[in-house]
């Protein structure tokens, strides 16, 4: 973690713009084009007052508007930092973990830590409706990284019939979806999510770089082909602090109800 970070800009007292929204503005500035990196810590307010010429409850405004939008956190008796990235996942499209990590300039690496093959049981089973204790299916579990933060615990199984060979591709830097679809021809067409507020016990919170016990959303996925067939049940873990959940709601144009567009970021 860094010191004190020095801010060198201008705040133009005769604007009409306010004061307290040019502060934010320009930190703001700093963060979202790398000059403020994430864990820096801010100038006391104290510091900020003097430097620009701006009273106590500016440079708080101005603070307070950047905590709101998650861009700075602040720890009591330490002070104001810079918040690490959340990241934004829009839920509109079939979700595939490599390309939704480039398009947000973020590098994505996954950890196999199991690959392997499995006869269907139990809620695998139901969920992929494969008869039990018959059918194969392939179990893949990884970690998902972000750069390398450890972001995601993924198992995920996957009706072997669908793809027989599969166990013998290596996942630490392949798209599985873009795997099913090029070497398949797979036609991947929608998902339907779970989302469920769990803890994360010893093992899942030692993988995620988290305390036994911490916050995550469990993720269910499950995943269908054109032809309505199922193809992928997955189990996601996804630590709290990663992740925020937003729904926006929009009013039809000849209804009363509202649809709903979930994102995290």
């Amino acid at each position: 973690m860094s010191s004190n970070s020095i801010l060198n800009f201008n705040i133009v007292h005769e604007s009409t713009v306010p004061l307290y929204y040019q502060l934010f503005t320009l930190i703001k500035n700093e963060i979202q084009n790398g000059t403020l990196k994430p864990g820096d810590l801010l100038p006391p307010e104290s510091q900020l007052c003097s430097q620009y010429g701006l009273s106590r409850s500016t440079v708080r405004q101005a603070l307070n508007q950047l905590v709101e939008e998650n861009l700075v956190i602040r720890r009591r008796g330490k002070g104001s930092f810079v918040a690490e990235k959340k990241l934004s996942r829009n839920l509109n499209h079939l979700y595939n973990f490599t390309e939704d990590m480039f398009e947000l300039g973020i590098y994505p690496h996954s950890h196999v830590l199991e690959n392997t093959v499995e006869y269907a049981t139990g809620e695998i089973a139901k969920k992929l409706n494969l008869n039990e204790g018959t059918t194969k299916v392939f179990k893949l579990t990884r970690l998902r990284l972000a750069n390398t933060e450890p972001l995601l615990l993924e198992i995920t199984h996957i009706p072997l019939y669908l793809c027989p060979d599969i166990v013998n591709e290596d996942f630490s830097n392949t798209s599985l979806y873009n795997f099913l679809k090029s070497r398949y021809n797979l036609n991947l067409h929608k998902a339907i999510e779970t989302y469920e507020a769990v803890k994360l016990n010893k093992e899942m919170a030692r993988l995620l770089s988290c305390k036994s016990g911490a916050s995550a959303f469990k993720i269910q996925r499950i995943a269908y082909l054109d032809s309505g067939i199922p193809f992928e049940l997955t189990n996601s873990y996804q630590k709290g602090t990663a992740c925020k959940l937003r729904l926006e709601l929009y009013a039809n144009q000849n209804k009363v109800n509202f649809s709903r567009e979930t994102t995290i970021e």
